[in-house]
């Protein structure tokens, strides 16, 4: 890498040569004040003998490519493509101003040679906006964009502006017009000289701004030093992903591969916080190496671009796509069209996401990507092991555990390039077995069962501490299933439906207040309303709950002569609400406390192994 500071003679005085601002920069962001503030500051050291006027720092690398293989020509002998080309890493609205300054003054100038005035300048205005391969070839752009092509035709607004200012097409571009904030710095830039610079002025001008105006120009030897001497910024000063570099590159590599609709609609530009589409972009980045090629590379802007660098063909392109759609339409929003995601599929998901689960996604999108109708299995298989896991174990081996199915050389590997993809059942017993080996060694007459309902293997299962979780075993306890009658539309969210039975203000607080077996659910208007009743009234309540048979009239009244409270009423009386089966078994309950909660607590713990570990993950 190396430095220097030039006057702006120096950014424009080599014929051969153009500059090309990468896709991954936005289109032209200034508006016409700051065009105008520019020229108003070089207008008064012009007019005030300054001796200079610093116009910022350019950051340029090299674009290096084979003979015949231009990125932006036709590869012919005749070709107009300059053979030097710069990527503008930073800097590209400066330059772009510029190219509109050297138009709108080579404009004034022939108005003013027609008055008389003569005048030559130390740079010709048209080297701001144009170049040439030879002395005598065809003028074309200076300056373009990344979907430019020197030879075929310039598809940005930009480009084609240029190429009208060099001659080669109508001014103004029509069909469409250009963008309109270019349109406007133009209109407002060619306005300023025509007001500010007459015959008494326009050369101390143009002679102050071609040779006193430096600027700092930064020749990085590649984009990785670049990006490592300079944070990553597009256009509008924001932080770039390292996905948005990629596709510059493969813009120029693989131009019928560059649309990326699917991570467009991911990372969503238009409607999305900048803060989450970095972390969308990376975790898209970071998730297609683990599944495509058994990689973990680190989720860091130089890490994740040089990975991609990689990985710039036709194989890796389709595979980064589909990773966006899965993104999109299962992990994020759930929207997913797809015959296979039924209910249970799309709350095991929820579940997922709710409990923060993030480290089993890479291994659903390797399923997603090759054999998408095993998802439903996979993801069941997923949650009994995190299910069963959880409550007993720490986390911080769980990864561990994930990424050895997606570790090139790994014996587990099933990344796409090296890997084989696991049948259901194949990918069942490596859980099943990661699960036991954890639970420790049978002892005669014990059974995995037995290790898993010990107390010391139920130390983090409480609602306190593992909402989501209980949650889960409730939901399962009921209805042998992640999804019932019961349940809103997305389980995982809702926090107003579960009941604690014995209430938890109770005083003293009971040590089993938060245990598995004192929860239940409820719709959330009636929790609401009973959740601080004492036993004897909410058994009363459980039991009208959970009658299968409707009154008419319904009841409104304890035994007693006493109100129910109004949300129980009008559950009672509406039609279609359903009967709460799951608390039958409650409302015969005598008394309700540490005895009554412990014995329940068993009980759901053994049916929720039954499914988990006995049906799904075998």
């Amino acid at each position: 890498m190396k430095a220097d500071a030039y006057t702006l003679t120096k950014l424009f005085d080599t014929l051969n040569k153009a500059y090309v601002i990468p896709s991954y920069q936005r289109p032209f962001a200034w508006d016409p004040a700051r065009a105008i503030e520019l020229l108003d500051a070089i207008y008064e050291d012009a007019t005030s003998n300054a001796k200079m006027t610093s116009i910022g720092t350019f950051l340029f690398c090299n674009v290096a490519y084979q003979i015949g293989n231009h990125p932006f020509g036709n590869n012919a002998p005749n070709s107009d493509a300059p053979n030097t080309i710069w990527e503008v890493v930073d800097g590209q609205q400066r330059l772009t101003v510029l190219a509109l300054i050297g138009y709108a003054l080579k404009e004034r100038g022939q108005q003013l040679a027609a008055t008389g005035l003569t005048y030559s300048p130390p740079l010709d205005f048209d080297q701001l906006f144009r170049t040439a391969k030879r002395m005598n070839g065809k003028t074309v752009p200076v300056l373009v964009r990344d979907e430019d092509n020197f030879d075929a035709g310039f598809a940005s607004d930009l480009g084609r502006l240029l190429n009208s200012f060099a001659g080669n097409e109508p001014f103004p571009p029509a069909n469409p017009p250009i963008g309109t904030r270019l349109w406007a710095a133009l209109d407002a830039i060619k306005n300023w000289v025509a007001v500010n610079l007459g015959a008494h002025n326009f050369d101390v001008f143009c002679d102050y701004l071609m040779s006193h105006c430096q600027y700092v120009q930064v020749e990085a030897d590649d984009q990785d030093t670049a990006f490592t001497m300079f944070e990553p910024l597009n256009s509008t000063s924001e932080p770039l992903t390292a996905f948005e570099v990629y596709r510059s590159q493969v813009v120029r590599q693989l131009p019928a591969l560059s649309e990326f609709p699917e991570t467009n609609k991911l990372l969503d530009y238009e409607n999305t916080r900048r803060d989450d589409v970095i972390k969308k972009s990376n975790l898209l980045i970071f998730s297609s190496a683990q599944v495509v090629s058994g990689d973990r590379p680190r989720v860091h802007f130089l890490k994740l671009k040089q990975y991609l660098d990689g990985h710039i063909n036709a194989n890796f392109v389709p595979h980064f796509e589909r990773g966006a759609e899965f993104l999109r339409t299962v992990w994020f929003n759930q929207t997913s069209t797809a015959a296979w995601f039924d209910d249970e599929t799309k709350n095991c998901i929820r579940f997922l996401k709710a409990a923060n689960h993030d480290a089993s996604m890479p291994l659903l999108l390797r399923y997603f990507i090759t054999d998408e109708n095993k998802i439903p299995v996979v993801a069941k298989t997923i949650v009994a092991f995190f299910g069963l896991w959880r409550p007993a174990f720490p986390t911080n081996t769980l990864p561990d555990i994930y990424r050895n199915l997606l570790t090139a050389g790994n014996l587990y590997n099933m990344a796409i390039d090296g890997g084989v993809l696991k049948s259901e059942a194949d990918l069942k017993k490596y859980f099943r077995d990661k699960l036991e080996a954890r639970l420790g060694t049978l002892l005669p007459g014990k059974t995995y069962e037995d290790l898993w309902l010990d107390d010391s293997k139920q130390i983090y299962l409480s609602y306190d501490q593992l909402k989501t979780i209980c949650r889960l075993f409730i939901f399962l306890q009921i209805g042998n299933t992640i999804k019932s009658n019961l349940v809103p539309d997305d389980p995982w969210t809702e926090q107003d439906d579960l009941d604690h039975i014995l209430p938890a203000s109770t005083q003293p607080i009971n040590p089993e207040i938060h245990k598995i077996g004192n929860l239940t659910f409820l719709p959330p208007v009636v929790n609401k309303s009973i959740q601080d009743m004492p036993w004897n009234d909410k058994k009363e309540i459980f039991m009208l709950l959970a009658s299968p048979h409707k009154t008419n009239p319904p009841p409104t009244t304890f035994p007693d002569g006493r109100d129910l409270p109004p949300a129980v009423r009008d559950y009672l009386a509406a039609a279609g609400t359903p009967a709460l089966a799951h608390l039958q078994t409650l409302a015969g309950q005598v008394t309700w406390g540490t005895t009554e909660i412990k014995a329940r607590t068993l009980v759901v713990l053994k049916s929720v192994w039954q499914t988990l570990y006995a049906q799904w993950l075998h």
